[in-house]
């Protein structure tokens, strides 16, 4: 049985896992630690499966199925934890602090900044209280433009356009490379290279600047 999986394993998910459940703060963790962790999940479910079939009562097949529970719970423990924090990082800077973001990976430094984007317009808009009521209206979903109707025979096609809300506008970009699966506020967004799609300009400025995506049309 292999004891690591690359240079994560086992005993590193265990020890972050209490790492993070024992301190307020962002632990310093890889960069690519959500697909390390899911790379070794997957890992030991395979090595686990090929053992159950070859000797599914041996100690190794046991051992190794408590293992598979333990760290695919633990590693989706973490990242709950990690979220719980980067929500609250959103609140101070929305707020005007000035917290540290230097321990956020590329991926949650996507959901920082769509929080903070997200809960900035909300404060803004909400903020007379005495007024007629909240004007802040939910994010817009992001637009595939391989999902638009394609113009029947004969028909004129339109210009392609991007829906903006008042606040916060939607950008054009071309991804550069492929983005793993993250949390936004509103939903998960997976985008591929070359994809062409519209973002929340908050998303899309973070992905830029880790030169994930291209910005082809902005507001």
């Amino acid at each position: 049985m292999a004891a690591k999986r690359g240079d994560l394993g086992y005993e590193e998910i265990m020890a972050l896992f209490r790492q993070e459940y024992g301190s307020p703060q962002l632990s310093k963790v890889d960069p690519d630690l959500y697909q390390k962790m899911g790379s070794y999940v997957r890992s030991l479910r395979k090595e686990n499966e090929r053992e159950i079939a070859t000797n599914p009562s041996s100690q190794t097949s046991m051992m190794l199925s408590d293992q598979l529970k333990k760290a695919s719970d633990k590693a989706k423990r973490i990242y709950e934890l990690r979220q719980r924090k980067i929500a609250l990082l959103a609140l101070r800077k929305v707020a005007g602090d000035n917290p540290e973001t230097g321990n956020l990976t590329p991926d949650e430094l996507v959901l920082y900044s769509s929080l903070v984007s997200v809960l900035g317009a909300h404060r803004d808009s909400n903020a007379d209280i005495e007024g007629s009521g909240p004007r802040f209206s939910n994010p817009k979903d992001i637009v595939r433009l391989s999902e638009t109707v394609e113009p029947e025979a004969g028909e004129e096609e339109k210009p392609s356009s991007v829906k903006t809300d008042d606040a916060k506008p939607l950008v054009l970009v071309r991804v550069l490379e492929d983005v793993p699966t993250f949390a936004g506020v509103d939903k998960d967004y997976t985008l591929r290279k070359e994809d062409l799609i519209a973002l929340p300009k908050g998303i899309a400025d973070a992905l830029a600047s880790h030169g994930k995506i291209r910005v082809i049309e902005s507001p």
